[in-house]
């Protein structure tokens, strides 16, 4: 009869209603340790998605920006020119090919062209597939690309260029309509990396258009096809511009970015990137990574180190009452069967209680996608369950000992 399961849940009752204060301690601390280990994983969780998106996926911090050369002490920085973009691809092949960097050209007109909207825009343009620098997913013919605007289509008035023995001048305006207008927002790596692109006044702001667009506008300014302007450039003629802004280099692994930086530096390059004050970050992130998951680590064992004690502490003091269900029959299967159904719904209520919070507050308050709450609700459940197991195996061995000594000991105990 002794196996009837109303027997051993009513000892179990009995026993949990004489339960001492330290049982009701060591339940008290178990929820705390549960708390604390799902709270810091979400934290965690929410250090390693910030991180991500300023680092890993945000565009910005793996651009380096090539704006002039240094030809020699004595003389002046010159500015990035046509061949520059395939010299710098032709550097990064050869010294790091593994990198993947890849090299576009940001183009500029540095005349203000007038548009419907009253305003000088000064238009800039950026090599085809090079539209993540203005974090779009592409760049439009027919649109004009700006950081602010209220208007739904522009008119560029684009000035027809004639050379005279003064210099340039324009005295004729050829109109270019723009069916659309879409904004750039502030965040974008070419906003991020350069000011100039974010200065914005109500005589003249950046207006981005795209390769095609751009070289459309030349020809018009200029009166001749795009690769003769290209090929007089080339020869030095003289057209009063600077078609080329900049050279952006993107590069794919973040821990390559200093390593491009250096190897442009040593080719005479001035560059500008965002990890320009990160010096050796790989080694800097395998560092803060190898401490991080040491402190995880620590703080785990810590935390659930206390539990265990407290519960441990408890089975200690129950060999009395363990002996004395032995006393009564109770094999020693059926005597740890009722020390662990007397903890048994504490640990479930607090394993449900710790998923519940975790999916609650990874949601609302950490902001945590939900296969993120899922698995650190089921982290910290698995935790509360192994604790669970670890004492229920304590308990089957305190249980198999013979009665005599289980009495002994309780008498030690006391």
């Amino acid at each position: 009869m002794w196996s009837d399961g109303k027997i051993l849940r009513s000892a179990a009752r009995m026993m949990r209603a004489k339960a001492p204060i330290q049982f009701r301690l060591a339940a008290a601390t178990l929820f705390v340790a549960a708390l604390t280990l799902s709270t810091m994983g979400l934290f965690a969780w929410r250090v390693v998605q910030d991180a991500k998106r300023q680092f890993v996926t945000n565009t910005a911090v793996h651009v380096i920006l090539v704006n002039s050369r240094s030809l020699g002490e004595q003389e002046l920085p010159r500015h990035v020119q046509w061949q520059d973009r395939q010299r710098i691809q032709q550097i990064l092949d050869q010294s790091l090919s593994d990198a993947g960097a890849r090299a576009w050209n940001v183009y500029q007109i540095n005349f203000g062209i007038t548009d419907s909207e009253g305003r000088a825009d000064w238009v800039e343009s950026v090599d085809p597939g090079a539209a993540s620098l203005l974090g779009l997913a592409q760049v439009r013919d027919d649109t004009a690309y700006t950081t602010s605007s209220t208007a739904s289509r522009l008119i560029l008035y684009v000035p027809v260029v004639r050379q005279t023995q003064g210099g340039y001048e324009s005295d004729q305006r050829i109109p270019m309509a723009l069916s659309r207008v879409e904004p750039i927002s502030r965040h974008a790596p070419l906003m991020t990396l350069s000011s100039a692109w974010n200065a914005d006044s109500p005589n003249g702001r950046p207006l981005f258009v795209s390769y095609d667009t751009y070289r459309n506008i030349l020809e018009r300014a200029f009166g001749q096809p795009f690769a003769g302007v290209i090929r007089a450039l080339e020869r030095g003629q003289d057209f009063g511009i600077e078609p080329v802004a900049s050279v952006a280099v993107y590069i794919p692994h973040l821990t390559d970015v200093d390593q491009v930086a250096r190897i442009l530096t040593a080719h005479h390059y001035n560059v500008a990137y965002a990890l320009g004050a990160f010096q050796q970050l790989s080694s800097t992130w395998r560092t803060a990574a190898r401490m991080a998951f040491g402190f995880i680590l620590v703080t785990v064992v810590a935390t659930y180190l206390g539990p265990w004690l407290a519960f441990r502490s408890d089975l200690r003091r129950s060999r009395k009452d363990l002996g004395i269900l032995r006393h009564f029959g109770f094999s020693a299967q059926e005597v740890a069967r009722i020390y662990h159904m007397k903890f048994r719904g504490m640990f479930l209520t607090c394993a449900g209680s710790m998923a519940l919070y975790t999916l609650v507050a990874g949601t609302f308050m950490f902001r945590l996608p939900w296969y993120a709450c899922a698995v650190l609700a089921s982290v910290s459940t698995a935790c509360v369950g192994l604790l669970s197991m670890v004492l229920a195996r304590a308990a089957r061995k305190t249980a198999a000992l013979q009665l005599p000594h289980l009495l002994r000991l309780s008498n030690e105990m006391e």
